[in-house]
């Protein structure tokens, strides 16, 4: 058989073998039943564009094709956090008045931009984008324990910049 034939038996022989524990899989951990076949599909796509694809007989292929299917799962519970977010914001009534909006925003900007540009990326990928610690130190090339420390530094110099100090006038 050529190279690209006994590539493709294999990939099916794999296929065959952890198609029904990957389903399993997504169906046990992913909240929304509607997207399982979306998910399923997406978790192989991402497996046969990688380098494991090659070799899907050996065991790491298929601890790697699990470790894609709960990135799978992590990426669409961000997508609904997301969307129901952007819902909730749609769907508020709005009980500000706009100049009061727009002044609480201005105070974020600026108080943003007081932080540095790694503490203002830290609590954006993990406030805005809901990452998680693990996956931010994986983004931004640091310890998992650096990015907490950081992270719990920035919030709290965030919270002193937002907080107006208490003066007396005596």
């Amino acid at each position: 058989m050529p190279r690209e034939e006994s590539d493709v038996a294999a990939f099916e022989q794999f296929y065959a073998a952890t198609a029904p524990s990957i389903r399993a899989y997504l169906l046990r951990h992913c909240g929304d039943r509607s997207s399982i076949d979306d998910l399923f599909q997406t978790t192989y796509s991402k497996f046969l564009g990688s380098r494991m694809a090659k070799t899907p007989h050996a065991v790491e292929a298929k601890a790697y094709l699990y470790r894609i299917a709960s990135n799978v799962i992590a990426d669409h519970g961000r997508a609904l956090q997301r969307a129901a977010r952007f819902e909730a914001s749609v769907a508020e009534p709005t009980v500000r008045t706009p100049s009061t909006t727009a002044l609480e925003s201005l105070e974020l900007r600026e108080a943003l931009a007081n932080l540095s540009t790694r503490e203002q990326q830290l609590l954006w990928l993990i406030y805005a984008e809901g990452f998680s610690h693990k996956e931010v130190a994986r983004i931004m090339e640091l310890s998992q324990a650096s990015v907490r420390v950081l992270a719990f530094r920035a919030r709290k110099k965030l919270e002193r910049i937002l907080t107006p100090s208490e003066t007396t006038d005596s």
